[in-house]
């Protein structure tokens, strides 16, 4: 694998790079619940199973990542290692449609979301850097586009009026001081 180009090289290590990721992550996560399972056991048995458990998952994930990533980047004609690369993308717009979404808020107002959903079918097309041998693949994605959120205000009740004070009440008032200043 010495002979790579710099595109192979560049897929090589792209593909080695997320399986140290992946291992790491796993390896991490298989040592943590070793020393945890073994609470009971001296420090140093504690130790060396977690340090042997988290290698071991380390290496073995790493090998079936690596392995498995790079099947999927080795032309099925020639057998080329690293030799798949994409050549072409194409998308064409197929639908266009406004979306709304509507939440109630504990306030009583509502949360508007409005966006544009665009579905596109897409075709891809990869290239074999080693014999030319192209593949197609298509497939359909969607996309929201233009999204935006308001708010709503809660909705308002009228308020009923105040029946005015009736009209003997301020009459009576009247009449009792104008009957007090004859008096006098």
């Amino acid at each position: 694998m010495t002979n790579l180009s710099q595109e192979q090289e560049e897929m090589r290590q792209s593909i080695q790079k997320s399986a140290i990721i992946w291992s790491v992550v796993f390896g991490l996560i298989v040592a943590g619940i070793t020393f945890w399972v073994l609470g009971g056991q001296s420090t140093v048995i504690r130790l060396a199973a977690t340090a042997f458990s988290g290698f071991v998952v380390l290496i073995g994930i790493f090998k079936w990542r690596f392995a498995a990533n790079s099947k999927s980047a080795q032309c099925e004609k020639c057998s080329t290692a690293f030799s798949i690369s994409k050549s072409d993308h194409v998308e064409t717009l197929k639908s266009s449609a406004t979306k709304e979404t509507r939440d109630a808020q504990e306030d009583f107002s509502t949360k508007v979301t409005t966006w544009v959903e665009e579905v596109y079918d897409v075709t891809d097309t990869y290239s074999c850097g080693s014999c030319g041998d192209e593949t197609v693949k298509k497939y359909t994605t969607t996309r929201k586009k233009d999204k935006k959120t308001e708010v709503e205000p809660a909705p308002v009740k009228e308020k009923t009026k105040a029946k005015p004070a009736s009209k003997g009440t301020a009459k009576s008032g009247k009449a009792s001081k104008s009957s007090s200043s004859k008096k006098s």
